[in-house]
């Protein structure tokens, strides 16, 4: 496992999006509209690909579910409760503690964990990831959701709803049905496909570094501090612990699970900061620091899974 050939890629690609974007090589609005793009035409067509394509004969047993979304969940309602009990401004205030909960636990696994894992293992993993990539946005956008009180009015049904009315997770269940149905696409149709999500992955990547140049870190420090330590620190050893000494789960399912959890938050949570008006700059500055700091703190978990 040759650590620097898989990360410096990435981070390479990533850094390319944020000086195109500080240097203003792109201006803001062709960025906007390769984001469009890559988020709603490329890596769907790529999600959507991989599945009808995947041999689907993976044993996925509960307990490769349970050894992730224990401790998310976990991490999740710990950081509920830093903010709901602890926070100056922001206690008592269950739509903000929700917000911030989701940035602590909420991990960026399509643009970050996807690649590594592929580069690492392959396409034989690609149906263990969309797995846990297919049930992890819907967990955890349902269940802030449903803590944000100020919304009551909005039933579970309809936040579920709108949950799933996600390009990401309608391409991942689609390609499910299609291999499932074994219906055979055309042949200018599969190269099609082929074509448009072989960039999806690079795009992903360029559009999350060009993305870091617009957040600002001006925010209170040590609540980005508790969710960074929250999201990089806390939440993947306990995924290790409880896929290794819980689950004994296989290695390479381990590892999957730990790369999975040690990715940086994802963006939508500060999406999701926003709508609530909650915690924005706190989620998006973590969105930040966790982005910066795990092209260290990943190559240490891919070390430390390696020894």
């Amino acid at each position: 496992m040759n650590i620097a050939e898989v990360i410096a890629p990435l981070i390479f690609i990533a850094s390319l999006g944020y000086f195109c974007a500080k240097t203003k090589w792109l201006s803001k609005v062709q960025l906007d509209g390769l984001s469009n793009f890559t988020f709603n035409i490329t890596i769907p067509v790529f999600l959507f690909y991989k599945m009808a394509t995947a041999q689907l004969e993976h044993n996925l047993s509960v307990d490769f579910f349970l050894a992730f979304y224990v401790p998310v969940l976990s991490c999740y309602f710990i950081a509920w409760l830093i903010n709901q009990y602890f926070h100056p401004q922001c206690k008592s205030n269950s739509a903000a503690s929700a917000a911030f909960a989701l940035g602590s636990s909420y991990s960026n696994n399509v643009i970050v964990g996807l690649p590594i894992l592929l580069m690492l293992y392959g396409e034989q993993v690609v149906v263990l990831i969309f797995a846990i990539v297919t049930f992890h946005s819907a967990l955890l956008f349902t269940l802030t959701s449903l803590l944000n009180r100020e919304k009551a009015t909005t039933s579970w049904l309809k936040s579920l709803v709108n949950t799933f009315n996600n390009p990401l997770l309608i391409s991942i269940f689609a390609g499910v049905l299609f291999n499932l149905l074994s219906v055979s696409l055309p042949h200018f149709i599969d190269e099609s496909l082929q074509l448009l999500g072989k960039p999806a992955i690079t795009l992903a990547l360029f559009i999350l570094g060009s993305s870091l140049a617009f957040y600002s870190l001006k925010t209170a420090f040590h609540w980005v501090v508790i969710s960074t330590l929250i999201k990089l620190l806390l939440l993947p050893t306990l995924v290790y612990l409880s896929a290794k000494e819980l689950f004994h789960l296989t290695t390479i399912q381990l590892n999957i699970l730990v790369i999975l959890s040690a990715c940086p938050t994802g963006v939508n949570a500060y999406l999701v900061a926003k709508n609530f008006t909650y915690h924005e700059k706190t989620v998006a500055s973590t969105v930040v620091v966790t982005t910066i700091l795990a092209t260290i703190s990943l190559p240490l978990w891919l070390w430390f899974l390696s020894t």
